[in-house]
């Protein structure tokens, strides 16, 4: 074997062992900050078969996990994986993946249940339904550093009935500031965003539609008046 075939050989195994290095560094420093908001399980919920083998949208690393935060009063679903390194070399380097993860925090007790029914859970479902979008997104996190705020709709999710309008629409606003939750965690390479998730009611999520970029940021700042914040109440009155 020539002296170029062995550099490049040695070139590669360093690389891979220092991406290895970095998603370690990742999901630890990730763990550790949520472990500062609340209590973090042991295990993370995923999938047995990986949705992206069966045409779903690629995650930076491949890893498709989600982590559970308890607090005294309410649970954090947050996404775990996101924000992981980019592993293929036609990928950007020194990149934390998508650069975000998402968050709901829910008062809904029955989320402290056994982690393997989570996943049955419709707050779970918003979650994981976001996370793909994202997956898939092509420039979702400058769609972030651009508005600060930004709302999404799904269908055919069972949410509360009562965040669900006449047309079976869901409207969710992202990035509502928590008081508790930092909007930004330093990862190896950069700095990431986390970004909350709100269900509105269907006043809301029209009046969100009615305004645009103006009425997000409205309805945003009645939330922190209100001091509801990012959180989903299962139980509460619409602001609009």
């Amino acid at each position: 074997m020539g002296y170029l075939s062995l550099f490049l050989k040695w070139k590669q195994k360093k690389q891979e062992k220092e991406a290895e290095r970095v998603l370690e560094e990742s999901i630890s420093k990730r763990k550790d900050y949520w472990n500062t908001i609340g209590h973090v399980d042991g295990d993370v919920l995923t999938h047995l078969l990986n949705p992206m083998f069966f045409g779903g949208p690629a995650w930076p690393s491949g890893r498709q996990t989600f982590i559970r935060v308890q607090k005294t009063e309410t649970v954090i679903l947050a996404s775990d994986g996101l924000s992981d390194p980019f592993q293929s070399p036609e990928e950007k380097s020194r990149k934390q993946g998508k650069g975000l993860e998402f968050y709901i925090e829910c008062d809904d007790e029955s989320l402290r249940g056994p982690l393997s029914d989570i996943q049955d859970h419709w707050a779970f479902d918003l979650l994981y339904q976001m996370s793909q979008n994202a997956a898939a997104h092509p420039n979702m996190l400058e769609l972030f550093m651009k508005h600060d705020i930004l709302s999404i709709e799904f269908t055919d999710l069972d949410v509360p009935s009562h965040f669900v309008n006449e047309n079976g629409e869901i409207g969710v606003l992202l990035g509502v500031q928590s008081p508790s939750v930092s909007a930004s965690l330093s990862l190896p390479y950069e700095s990431i965003k986390l970004i909350s998730m709100k269900l509105l009611t269907p006043n809301e999520l029209e009046y969100v539609r009615e305004q645009g970029a103006q009425g997000r940021r409205q309805l945003a700042e009645t939330f922190q008046l209100s001091k509801s914040y990012h959180i989903t109440m299962t139980k509460r009155e619409s602001l609009i």
